[in-house]
């Protein structure tokens, strides 16, 4: 009997680690970025979930960077990123996903290497970059092998501030 109550005693402990390792996991993850109209209810530029809808919510075109802090050319591109961001807040939907410590975070988007880029109208229709863009900054383009409709548009690499301002004029954006 008393073998007994101890394994059960074990389980219950387990079970409370396992739990509180649990609440205290979802705690302290980064919110669903959608951004807000005041300062208060800025949602920083890493997000944990991942939901077009969401991201397009504001009705502004999206960049969706993935990368990871293990990454040396994502860490070279991040001052850029974080600039880029807090320069066109509410004029440019803006995320990061470090996909090394969660690759659920692609939300099904191929990321074959990272840092990797995709790009979205306010609608949600993928950005198709202009000849000169395409020449200067280079971009994949992925369509549908059924109907060969265009559905991704997406950049492999550092991208500087620079080249991201000229992605979204290219998208007729004004920054």
């Amino acid at each position: 009997m008393k073998k007994g109550l101890k394994i059960i005693i074990l389980v219950i402990v387990i079970a409370l680690i396992v739990s509180v390792f649990l609440i205290k996991r979802n705690d302290s993850s980064t919110s669903v970025a959608i951004d807000a109209t005041t300062e208060e209810e800025r949602i920083p530029l890493e997000y944990t979930t991942f939901s077009m809808e969401e991201f397009l919510a504001p009705g502004l075109p999206l960049m969706i960077d993935m990368g990871s802090a293990s990454c040396g050319p994502c860490m070279q591109m991040k001052p850029d990123l974080e600039a880029f961001y807090e320069e066109t807040y509410g004029k440019i939907s803006v995320r990061y996903a470090d996909v090394w410590k969660d690759g659920s975070l692609t939300g099904g988007f191929p990321a074959y290497a990272v840092p990797v880029q995709y790009f979205f109208h306010p609608d949600g229709s993928p950005y198709v970059p202009s000849e000169e863009v395409m020449e200067s900054i280079g971009f994949y383009m992925y369509s549908r092998s059924d109907t060969e409709e265009h559905v991704l548009t997406g950049h492999y690499g550092i991208l500087t501030k620079e080249q991201m301002y000229t992605i979204f004029r290219d998208m007729g954006v004004d920054v």
